[in-house]
């Protein structure tokens, strides 16, 4: 489903001279072989902003240029903020130490009262597996990346137009089977930026764990202007369970540029094309990816290279909101893609009919290979609150289990494992942390306000009272409910039972057709026959109504079946006409301007 009526036209094999000014930009590094001085320079002057130049170079090394959206809603003034993104492939291992270190860099650079009502320093977690640290200055830039790096960690490809942490199951470190976490630690670094620049512009002096070339010689050659955008890579996992083989998608691999899917451990399927993100102004569209192929795992690698760099040379370098690798899939079809990779000497065998397997959140007691506790983390914000001390708690943990391994789930949560009896861990983290309910803990947001100069509306600080509210009508129903603040779906709301996408200033559209198992694409209510779409500006306080009507018709209609299959069965044209002649959503029930294109 793609909304607005203008046809999708990307301009591949863009000709430089009609490049965007970003592409432009981004040629100056040479593929990030070299830092213009004066980027160099404006990175460490006085001055609390950065140029467009420099903000667009700056992602690459991790940096997000934004501004308080509060204040600026209240003042029109930009009181300028960073955050940084410290890159984790695979989610982890963090170790015992390695968490003091990064709580003690958050308590020196990321204080504020944004999230509480008195300024406290918080950790953010994500579902790429990364932890950002929101609300730096300008003036703490280049010592907090120096203190980053110290602790075994850094924040090259954290952000801009290169191959971004590459997710994998936390569990499967410990599988006899297959592990994605070793493998998302190869890919990471085949893809790594050069790390030369990125050396000299903050002054490292430790850096054991990062190689000091510029020219990375046995890995991805990037262009001179880096990729068209962001590109995504994730890795599902497979488990023995009670004896038992069990496929575990807790990445969602396939809404990922490529996503890697083990058939049994040395057989792997890809997945391409698929992307959350889409853009109001112009037709696009969130996707799951296609099945590609079957190939070894001697011949993985090779095949990602490829891969990428046909969308290096094929993507859009005009418009970036058809950049992404989805686009050149949909426009050139996914045979045209195969035929592209036999050039190179690739043969993969013709995909299976696999199911990709459910996404597991892993928390509670875990027991697989290994025992493990998953921490449910709210929004991936660990932060003390009133009713919750996430950051006092996991100190207090990694000082009392100091060889307590860490990793973050692509769900925003925490796994811990190198703990001898989870009854007794369990009963120690009850101390600092409330259990959550079903809804509360299978419900997820990104960051949207204050910090994401993308977001239109809140999600992380808004989803926490709809869940309260939801809560107190219906107690404890286990579904899935994502909130993310603006249409980049950095939370993957479109795969959720029922997801919430910022459209504006505390105005929300609702996405139908995903469910608990991650294995489907939601998208707008849109009316098949005449292609009119609902709900796509629902304000804030409605969303409680909107979502109990449709609970309230799954509770009476259900029959036992999840409640994303029941919705996708009952079709938009009955759930349109149910919402249309309910008293709780018919004064919201007017089409919106928008038009949609079924394809």
């Amino acid at each position: 489903m793609i909304l607005r009526d203008r046809l999708i036209e990307p301009e591949f094999r863009t000709s430089p001279d009609r490049w965007s000014e970003e592409e432009k930009i981004k040629y100056k590094t040479r593929g990030f072989t070299e830092i213009p001085d004066s980027v160099v320079h404006e990175l460490k002057d006085e001055k609390d902003e950065l140029s467009y130049e420099t903000s667009i170079i700056a992602k690459s090394c991790g940096i997000y240029l934004e501004f308080n959206r509060d204040k600026f809603r209240e003042t029109r003034e930009k009181d300028y903020i960073y955050m940084i993104r410290i890159v984790i492939p695979g989610g982890g291992p963090i170790t015992a130490k390695q968490w003091e270190i990064l709580d003690e860099i958050s308590n020196r650079y990321t204080v504020s009262d944004a999230y509480t009502k008195d300024p406290k320093p918080s950790l953010r977690l994500t579902t790429r597996q990364d932890i950002q640290l929101h609300h730096v200055k300008k003036r703490d830039l280049l010592n907090a990346i120096q203190d980053i790096v110290r602790s075994g960690f850094f924040t090259l490809n954290g952000c801009g137009d290169n191959v971004r942490n590459v997710v994998a199951c936390p569990l499967s470190f410990f599988s006899s089977i297959f592990n994605s976490n070793s493998l998302a630690k190869e890919i990471a670094n085949y893809f790594r930026l050069p790390t030369g620049p990125y050396i000299q512009v903050f002054e490292l002096d430790s850096v054991s764990h990062l190689d000091t070339s510029i020219t990375h010689e046995g890995r991805f050659r990037y262009s001179a202007s880096l990729l068209n955008r962001k590109f995504k890579i994730a890795i599902s996992a497979l488990h023995l369970m009670e004896g038992k083989l069990v496929r575990d998608n807790c990445v969602e691999a396939t809404t990922n540029d490529i996503g890697i899917v083990p058939v049994d451990g040395k057989l792997f399927q890809l997945y391409v094309g698929g992307g959350q993100g889409e853009n109001q102004g112009f037709s696009t569209f969130s996707t799951l990816g296609k099945p590609l192929g079957v190939f070894n795992r001697e011949e993985l690698v090779r095949a990602l290279d490829v891969l990428v760099n046909i969308q290096q040379e094929w993507g859009d370098r005009k418009n970036r909101h058809w950049a992404r690798m989805k686009y050149l899939v949909y426009k050139m079809g996914i045979e045209w893609l195969r035929e592209k990779i036999r050039e190179t000497g690739l043969e993969p065998e013709p995909p299976l009919d696999l199911d990709v397997g459910d996404r597991m959140l892993h928390l509670g007691p875990i027991r697989t290979e290994v025992e493990a506790y998953g921490i449910f983390v709210e929004n991936g914000r660990v932060i003390d609150r009133e009713d919750s001390k996430y950051k006092t708690g996991l100190l207090e943990m990694v000082r009392s289990y100091p060889d307590a391994k860490i990793f973050i789930t692509p769900n925003q949560h925490l796994i811990v494992t190198g703990i001898d009896d989870l009854r007794e861990f369990e009963v120690f983290m009850s101390r600092f942390l409330k259990k959550p309910t079903n809804l509360r803990m299978h419900a997820t947001a990104c960051v949207g306000f204050p910090t994401c100069k993308l977001s239109y509306t809140d999600s992380e600080r808004f989803l926490p009272r709809l869940i309260g509210e939801l809560e107190r009508r219906w107690g404890d129903l286990k579904e899935t409910i994502g909130i993310s603040g603006c249409l980049a779906q950095c939370s993957r709301p479109g795969t959720k039972t029922l997801g919430w996408v910022g459209t504006g200033y505390n105005l929300y559209m609702l996405k139908v057709g995903g469910d608990s198992s991650g294995r489907f694409q939601g998208n707008p209510l849109i009316d098949p026959d005449t292609g009119d779409v609902y709900l796509t500006h629902v304000p804030g306080n409605r969303l409680a109504d909107v979502t109990d009507a449709l609970f309230e018709l799954y509770s009476t209609h259900g029959n036992g079946e999840g409640m994303g299959q029941f919705l996708r069965k009952l079709g938009n044209k009955r759930i349109i006409e149910y919402l249309k002649n309910n008293p709780k959503t018919s004064d919201l029930m007017t089409p919106s301007k928008l038009r949609a294109t079924l394809d």
